[in-house]
């Protein structure tokens, strides 16, 4: 009766995975094809605002009195910390002449790093205004069409930084090609042959990380080509960040080697023989529970439902595999749901919260875990001659984590955000 039944469960997971894997990555819609886009005005319009809003590092150091600073695992007692030119700096001491600066009293508040989405599709600036407004100074660009499009998303100074993730890697015939046209189907892998390739451009082009799209069982990439495409990623010093809903493309994403897998299971959660997988490698998962909880709510009738994600989150959990905080953040009327820039983050910590993280595990998934994972050395801790990515918060969020939506101040590389 195990036998049967174990073996009919995978067979509706195989079945269910065909609709959840296409809506696992916001920049799959019905409609919607890459070349209908104008990137020449979006790319037009974001360097002309990158211009017209420019703001220089002030040379005066900020002095942010009685505050207490999150440490990665409590709150310390109030302290003194210092914006200096961009990064923390070193308090004077008593017998040194200080040079100029401008003092804040905190008051006891709390002093938390800036805040990082390893998962978003910002469009435009007003896409990074959001983000920094609720405290989020890094964010992951999951999805890079145009090169020259992502790069104008990037040096906006003051506001949200970008790690850029590469074009998808899929072959032909996959649902997210069909998204593709002339302009991009060169850019589909057909056998692995044209693995090096591909990974090589993207690299040349400026990718951070090599995205592949999870394909089992719908046509995309074989076991083979994701294999060739972790390899040679992993060659040229990029990691791979495998993007699914589905417990079979989890699945066909370990057995491969990928360094990451975003999104959480939305047909079946993650079980005992997964788990064991992902204890043989060092693997990390973005659950971007927020996307999939607004995908089902959207489509109530579709085969999938969000316990499924949460319980995968909460099983992953239990067995010690690190979560970082991610939310598919996009205003695309055309993708299977839309999740607001900025506070969809502080949603995606209480949804961790409520699948078993604590408040101090939720917030080191959104600082110092997504910096180590994603080889960001300047930030995700606050720490002499780090970045200045800071948020100041009225309260304590490692008792409560709706404490991290009461923002007082944000500062991104020392700038503090005021619109």
């Amino acid at each position: 009766m195990f036998i049967f039944s174990r073996g009919f469960t995978l067979f509706i997971a195989l079945l269910s995975s065909l609709l959840l894997t296409a809506q696992s990555c916001q920049f799959h819609g019905h409609g919607l094809n890459l070349s209908s886009i104008d990137y020449p005005s979006m790319i037009a319009d974001n360097v002309a605002t990158r211009s017209l809003r420019r703001r220089e590092i002030s040379s005066t150091r900020v002095t942010l009195h009685n505050v207490r600073v999150f440490d990665g695992s409590t709150l310390l007692s109030p302290s003194t910390v210092v914006i200096d030119r961009g990064f923390i700096g070193r308090p004077c001491t008593a017998c040194e002449a200080c040079p100029p600066t401008e003092s804040y009293d905190a008051k006891g508040m709390t002093l938390l790093p800036g805040l990082i989405d390893s998962h978003a599709h910002p469009a435009n600036v007003s896409s990074l205004v959001n983000m920094t407004r609720f405290g989020i100074t890094t964010a992951v660009n999951a999805f890079c069409p145009v090169p020259e499009f992502c790069t104008s998303l990037t040096n906006h100074t003051g506001l949200t930084s970008l790690i850029m993730a590469s074009f998808f890697a899929t072959s032909p015939g996959s649902e997210h090609a069909k998204m593709v046209g002339p302009s991009f189907d060169n850019l589909l892998i057909d056998n692995t042959t044209e693995v090096p390739s591909f990974v090589a451009r993207q690299i040349a082009q400026g990718a951070d990380f090599i995205k592949v799209i999870g394909s089992a069982p719908l046509p995309g990439l074989s076991q083979d080509e994701q294999i060739d495409l972790v390899i040679t990623s992993h060659k040229g010093g990029k990691q791979v960040v495998l993007h699914t809903s589905s417990y079979a493309s989890y699945e066909q994403g370990l057995i491969a080697g990928v360094d990451q897998i975003h999104h959480s299971t939305l047909d079946f959660p993650v079980d005992d023989r997964l788990l064991k997988m992902f204890k043989a490698r060092d693997i990390v998962v973005c659950p971007t529970l927020t996307m999939m909880r607004a995908i089902v709510q959207q489509d109530p009738s579709m085969n999938g439902s969000f316990s499924s994600a949460a319980e995968t989150v909460t099983r992953l959990h239990k067995a010690r595999v690190p979560i970082i905080v991610g939310t598919d953040a996009n205003l695309q009327p055309t993708m299977p749901a839309m999740v607001m820039y900025g506070s969809s983050l502080h949603d995606e910590l209480e949804n961790l919260v409520a699948a078993g993280l604590t408040p101090v595990e939720a917030l080191n998934a959104a600082t110092v875990l997504p910096a180590k994972y994603f080889r960001l050395a300047d930030r995700g801790s606050i720490k002499e001659g780090m970045r200045a990515d800071l948020l100041l918060v009225d309260g304590d969020p490692t008792t409560d984590i709706a404490v991290t939506r009461k923002i007082v101040k944000v500062w991104v590389g020392g700038i503090e955000f005021d619109e």
